[in-house]
């Protein structure tokens, strides 16, 4: 299993600018890796083989837009009246799947996947405020009849602007189904709850892209090594290990995720948020595939930030407005694969292709003092 690398915790506002040009163009033969794709940019129906099996509009505040998504792109506008608690939603259903409703669209339903990656875009209005409840969860449902679930690992938020997941299995020690309908909170065992460092609903982080992108990995039969984990910009937010999510259970696996936007107490205001480039894979994804921006810590002297740039041949390129000490790549297990010093220079680039996964995890330190002396980045390709 290939996992993402780990990553310092970074307390600066990042911010993705990706250069959109068809993510999922030919999608199939370009990453077989990925189970699904949709950038949005098909402006056909949400409802058809390939693509969702259901999709609820709200009455059109759930709506394919042009110029909402990335780079002026299409994407998905979501449109919170003030007070409201439901404002649409899409799911999508992939592998073995018993429920015929869901498994309709053929998405490679002769495999099982026990481990998923999935990563959307999403963005909320500028002057945002509140978090909404219920972002996505990915589930495996076991039974034609219903819509009982063996497990579900939640993608909600907290109340203090941050994402958070929340795993939960529905399987008795006996390998036993026990939920009898669709959340069925009555009988879910709840694996214990952990938020993200990201304030990404707070108005201060509104009007920005954030890439964000989550881990769910089944525990093998009989054993608990779950995992349910995720990453904004790159950021390791949350991580929970050691989950029991289906016991010995393994007749299905996970089989669907919902996109959704479910506000438990109401929305404060009206208010709109947006969702693009929504990939579902059985490797880490990453940001954005063409290109993309992110500007780091900014010069407390200039106010201006450094910016990051990320190649499709995989050189990473830091332009900054203060010169560069340093620039160190590091692997997963704390070793330095490479620490170079920099001369005079404002403007250093590195080829990554040589690390594991195309994987850049970087420190840059910088001589100007006004500044905190290094940084830290996760990049994956």
């Amino acid at each position: 299993m290939r996992t993402p690398l780990p990553c310092l915790l970074v307390l600066i506002l990042m911010t993705y600018h990706p250069v959109i040009s068809g993510e999922c163009e030919n999608w199939r033969e370009r990453h077989p890796e990925w189970i699904f794709c949709d950038d949005f940019e098909d402006t056909g129906a949400l409802v058809k083989p390939g693509r969702y099996f259901e999709y609820d509009d709200n009455d059109g505040d759930f709506a394919n837009i042009n110029g909402v998504g990335i780079d002026g792109s299409h994407g998905m506008r979501v449109r919170f009246q003030e007070g409201e608690v439901g404002a649409g939603g899409i799911k999508v259903a992939f592998g073995r799947n018993p429920v015929g409703y869901m498994n309709k669209q053929n998405i490679r339903s002769d495999e099982d996947f026990r481990e998923i990656y999935y990563r959307m875009y999403l963005k909320m209005q500028e002057g945002w405020n509140g978090s909404p409840a219920k972002l996505s969860r990915a589930t495996c449902f076991p039974l034609a009849a219903d819509w009982r679930q063996a497990m579900i690992a939640h993608l909600w938020s907290d109340d203090d602007d941050h994402l958070l997941i929340d795993p939960a299995s529905c399987i008795d020690n006996n390998g036993n189904v026990v939920c009898t309908k669709y959340n069925d909170f009555d009988h879910l065992k709840w694996l214990g709850n952990k938020s993200g460092v990201t304030p990404i609903f707070s108005t201060e982080y509104s009007n920005r892209w954030f890439c964000i992108e989550a881990h769910v990995k089944l525990n093998d039969p009989g054993q608990s090594n779950g995992i349910q984990e995720f990453w904004i910009d790159g950021n390791l937010e949350a991580r929970k290990t050691g989950l029991n999510f289906t016991g010995s259970f393994d007749e299905y696996a996970i089989n669907a995720v919902f996109f959704e936007n479910y506000w438990n107490s109401g929305s404060v205001k009206l208010q709109e948020r947006y969702f693009d480039n929504i990939v579902i894979s059985t490797e880490p994804i990453g940001p954005v595939a063409n290109s993309s921006t992110i500007y780091g810590p900014k010069n407390k002297k200039t106010g201006s930030p450094v910016r990051v740039a990320f190649m499709k041949n995989r050189v990473l390129t830091i332009n900054s407005d203060r010169t560069i000490s340093r620039l160190s790549l590091v692997a997963a297990s704390g070793e330095v694969l490479t620490d170079r010093t920099i001369s005079d220079s404002r403007t250093v680039a590195y080829d990554c292709s040589s690390l594991a996964g195309g994987v850049c995890f970087y420190r840059i330190c910088f001589t100007d003092k006004a500044a905190s002396p290094c940084s830290g980045k996760v990049v994956r390709f």
